[in-house]
């Protein structure tokens, strides 16, 4: 039934959340997880290449805080007992989690939310909103605790 469950983490506390959720999930289905991070695109960089010359050191930065969480990921599930595979992609953040949930035919997405009311979700449009409404395959989206 879950035979492969994918985690998008960005480093929150949500996406920690939403890791053991899988976790426990994948344990219990025998699942294989692919943890997912997104780098954002640097695409005003590229329009204007003579005005902005640090588009490489933008992209390095994403990339090596890319590979912490990923590696942060990988230590919280260093005891699972079945095969997980984490990877970096870029883009937008939404559209990659999609496509990536195609590629590796997941059966399920599990991910974090960060906490924003309704009314701010309208307005903004956050990552697991645009996933839960868009995506084709399940989603399951871990709520945070909201801060005082």
């Amino acid at each position: 039934m879950l035979n492969r469950i994918l985690i998008p983490v960005d480093g929150s506390k949500t996406s920690q959340a939403s890791l053991e959720t899988a976790r426990e999930l994948g344990e219990k289905f025998g699942s294989k997880l692919f943890i997912l991070t997104v780098i954002p695109e640097v695409s005003i960089f590229d329009q204007y290449p003579s005005s902005f010359p640090y588009s490489l050191e933008v992209t390095k930065a994403n990339e090596e805080r890319a590979e912490y969480i990923l590696q942060d990921a990988e230590k919280a599930l260093k005891d699972y007992p079945y095969e997980v595979e984490a990877f970096y992609t870029s883009g937008a953040a939404a559209q990659e989690i999609q496509e990536v949930a195609t590629e590796k035919n997941v059966d399920l997405i599990v991910m974090g939310n960060r906490g924003l009311g309704a009314f701010s979700r309208t307005l903004l449009g956050s990552v697991s909103s645009k996933v839960l409404n868009q995506s084709k395959i399940s989603v399951l989206v871990i709520k945070g605790k909201e801060e005082h």
